[in-house]
């Protein structure tokens, strides 16, 4: 009944702008489909094509709990990349970002602007999930924004109430907060892999590995890896750690986790005699690799 009445207000507003637009109900699989992932892609540019805005939901219908976008702000911040946009502008309750919730704490500095750098270190007080400061709290406005920038997109954190300010902002005025986009990589398959798709695993890597997947332009061989996490198979996406616990990448596998436990540490010529069979001399290709 939600969506129902939910895309009947959007119709009525903009009806009265002459503005066609489409309701376009989505959920995660969508977007972990390889095949799926370019379909959604091709409908959103038929329908800016034709002049028509696309209403955003998730399909809450059909999606699984493991599958769930969780909150709107991540689903606009995957969406956004899916489509190649410019700005992503995240409208809360609250006219900019605070070091904390200002109605809570009277000392919460403002944040106007913040780089890449800023963004990993960036930590807020309060404002978690079920807080007054949008769907899914302030927590989630941060991880959107370091989706979305780390896909170049520059991404905006402002007042709901106040749609004239957007333009305003494009035109480089100085409200809300705003996360200055790192530089695009616009390999598709590459930010399919890394934004569209939802990690099973982890592979830890030594640093020989490291260095020759981020340095070198390698593939992921067993040799290099010291240590497998999570459930997966064959074609599912990892996240790759080095040593020290930092994530370094993620990539598509092509072996599961019980094969992977078995041949890490190897040299790729061990491979049939570990498994008993011929498989790939790499655990992730470097054409399904994508470094941060």
């Amino acid at each position: 009944m939600g969506q129902g009445r939910l895309i009947r207000v959007y119709d009525d507003l903009f009806t009265a702008l002459n503005q066609p637009i489409a309701q376009v109900l989505l959920t995660r699989r969508e977007l972990m489909e390889r095949s799926c992932y370019v379909n959604a892609k091709n409908t959103f540019d038929a329908l800016f094509e034709l002049g028509v805005i696309p209403i955003v939901n998730e399909n809450d219908t059909v999606a699984i709990e493991e599958l769930k976008f969780g909150d709107n702000d991540t689903l606009s911040a995957l969406v956004a990349s899916l489509i190649n946009a410019d700005w992503l502008f995240i409208l809360t309750d609250v006219d900019r970002l605070y070091s904390a919730d200002p109605r809570t704490f009277p000392d919460a500095k403002p944040i106007k602007v913040v780089n890449s750098l800023e963004l990993d270190k960036l930590e807020i007080k309060a404002g978690g999930k079920g807080s007054q400061w949008g769907t899914g709290g302030m927590s989630t406005k941060l991880t959107a924004a370091r989706l979305a920038t780390s896909a170049g997109i520059t991404t905006v954190i402002t007042h709901g109430k106040k749609p004239g300010n957007l333009l305003k902002i494009i035109k480089g005025e100085d409200i809300g907060t705003k996360f200055e986009a790192q530089l695009n990589n616009d390999n598709a398959r590459k930010r399919w892999i890394y934004y569209g798709l939802l990690p099973r695993g982890k592979l830890y890597l030594d640093r020989g590995a490291v260095k020759a997947i981020s340095q070198k332009g390698k593939s992921l061989l067993p040799a290099g890896i010291i240590k497998v996490e999570g459930e997966f198979d064959s074609l599912e996406a990892v996240q790759l750690y080095n040593e020290s616990g930092q994530e370094i990448g993620r990539g598509i596998v092509n072996y599961n986790q019980e094969e992977i436990d078995k041949i890490k540490g190897n040299h790729s010529d061990k491979i049939p005699e570990l498994l008993g069979y011929h498989g790939a001399e790499t655990i992730v290709h470097r054409d399904n690799l994508v470094i941060n």
